[in-house]
């Protein structure tokens, strides 16, 4: 596919999603008035997987600012970081229990619990954020997504969370441009991504984000993934790390979530749930644009400071992503799940008619 990015229809899209969140079946206008005294005063907890003062823990209280404001102060939701209840990756756990009402996750997270969990996060080489974005909420994504919740057994309500652009495919302290200088390389990669550089070469390690800047310093690891430039600017790594790779192959975009316990979510009453599903919508908006300038802004300072930049070329891009969707659709075959084939069948599908859209409809950018 040629020119996909396209800033400019990116912001249009959103701009029309703004408006389709205000409209149709569900109120996004504040409850006020004499209505507004007639609903009852809720109050959640809910826990984040981030530490406070990250962006990313900043999408669930811009989540919460929107559901207080959109309720007239009738429902509060108090945000918690990682470790105020439970462990940051038990949030799920909690809140399928009942310990903490709602959480702020990434669904790949949750790969243990359903083989179907990456697709509603980020698919190596695959979905980039406009596609995802429309393949989540007008193809039928978001219906899937919840079912996989339901076939786990999970008694929560999922939602978007939230949505940054590319990753950093790397802080390194070699550069990496071809295929034969990640043969070997101590490289942190969850998920997917791990998988397919095993197959690769790379030696592969998966540490905890709290490790991640001491294990560059001391030489134990030679690169890692973590987050968008913004994000990864936050945690230091440029401090003990040379270079950054990109673009983001592993995750070409980041979709977050919100999940509700649904004992409690069936407790509130209609205009509570509409309140909660058009705060999703309005916050993946405006935190998916904050973070496009945050990254802007953090790529500017890296290269004020004198980090290089390494860029892996088409020619190996293509050769990984032979080999990623090659995984994956081997995985999903020895797997059997249904549903995992079925999401699998539906993001490949979504990809191949969004291309041919866009080849058509898209004026070219140079």
């Amino acid at each position: 596919m040629k020119n996909k990015k396209r800033i400019a229809f990116v912001l249009m899209i959103a701009l029309l999603a703004v408006m389709a969140a205000g409209c149709g079946g569900q109120q996004a206008a504040p409850v006020t008035g004499d209505g507004a005294n007639e609903l009852p005063q809720v109050r959640w907890t809910m826990q984040t997987t981030w530490s406070q003062g990250w962006l990313l823990h900043e999408m669930a209280e811009d989540f919460a600012k929107r559901v207080y404001d959109l309720s007239d102060g009738n429902f509060i939701i108090d945000v918690q970081p990682a470790g105020a209840v439970v462990g940051g990756l038990e949030v799920l756990d909690a809140t399928h229990a009942g310990t903490i009402d709602a959480y702020h996750s990434w669904p790949g997270y949750w790969m243990g619990k359903h083989p179907s969990a990456p697709f509603f996060a980020s698919i190596p080489l695959h979905l980039e954020p406009l596609m995802h974005t429309t393949w989540l909420y007008n193809y039928g994504g978001k219906e899937l997504y919840q079912e996989m919740m339901d076939e786990a057994k999970q008694n929560v309500i999922v939602l978007p969370g939230g949505l940054t652009g590319p990753e950093l495919l790397a802080h390194s302290n070699v550069p990496l441009e071809t295929i034969d200088a990640w043969k070997g390389l101590k490289y942190r990669a969850p998920g997917w991504w791990g998988e397919v550089l095993k197959d690769v070469g790379v030696s592969v390690m998966m540490l905890p984000g709290t490790e991640l800047y001491p294990s560059l310093e001391r030489g134990i690891l030679d690169a890692t993934e973590f987050s968008i430039p913004a994000v990864n600017r936050q945690q230091g790594f440029h401090e003990v790390a040379d270079y950054i790779a990109g673009p983001g192959l592993h995750q070409p975009t980041c979709f977050f979530e919100v999940g509700f316990n649904k004992d409690e979510y069936n407790k509130l009453p209609s205009i509570y749930k509409a309140i909660l599903e058009n705060a999703s919508y309005a916050m993946t908006l405006n935190m998916w644009t904050k973070s496009i300038v945050a990254d802007m802004e953090a790529l500017d300072y890296f290269d004020e400071i004198g980090i290089k930049r390494t860029y892996v070329s088409a020619e190996v891009q293509r050769e990984l992503r032979e080999q990623a969707w090659e995984w994956i659709d081997a995985d999903v075959k020895k797997n059997g799940n249904a549903h995992y084939q079925k999401t699998w069948d539906s993001v490949n599908e979504f990809w191949v008619r969004f291309g041919e859209y866009e080849e058509f409809m898209m004026p070219i950018r140079e």
